[in-house]
């Protein structure tokens, strides 16, 4: 999983763009890990992107918000609220026990994205390797996970394609071949 999946960047084609350059030392100060290298190589490549209407592909800021900021300080409290509402579906369901650990612990979910049907989409940190993190979808409004044993891009590259199971529920695919846009 090192590198934007071909097949993703073949759907999406070209940027439109110059790439970006992005401070990733800080995901490590902020989040306590380093980003996975397709997820690298999209935001520098794509930036902060929404498909359709509906799901959104986090992206850190390129410069901090606010003075002595962080560029992944909104990925960090995107992951903090996702934390706070998975601790709380454990509370509310005991019979599924504890999956997955909860943001900021070593091997917890990490959100990098979510949609308009409170779907929440993740990589499973307990790799200690980030390039071989799989993604978790956290059907929240169905109280579902669901695992893709694959990278972010190759993910993104399957709903697309619709071979992914429940795919038109990630992103609807109606209007044909996937529309995309930097936000």
């Amino acid at each position: 999983m090192v590198g934007i999946n071909a097949r993703l960047a073949g759907i999406m084609g070209d940027a439109g763009r110059e790439r970006v350059e992005v401070c990733w030392g800080d995901s490590v100060e902020r989040l306590g890990v380093r980003m996975p290298s397709d997820y690298r190589e999209f935001v520098e490549r794509y930036g902060h992107v929404q498909f359709g209407d509906d799901l959104v592909v986090a992206a850190p800021v390129l410069v901090p918000v606010v003075p002595g900021g962080n560029c992944f300080d909104g990925i960090y409290y995107f992951n903090k609220d996702l934390g706070e509402m998975l601790e709380g579906w454990y509370e509310w369901s005991p019979e599924i026990g504890r999956p997955y650990e909860t943001f900021p612990a070593r091997g917890c979910l990490l959100g990098w994205g979510n949609n308009t049907i409170s779907d929440y989409f993740c990589w499973d940190t307990s790799a200690g390797d980030p390039d071989l993190w799989t993604v978790v979808v956290w059907r929240f409004d169905i109280s579902e996970m669901i695992r893709f044993d694959g990278g972010m891009t190759e993910f993104l590259a399957a709903v697309l394609t619709g071979e992914f199971p429940d795919a038109d529920e990630f992103f609807d695919r109606s209007t044909g071949s996937p529309t995309w846009r930097s936000l």
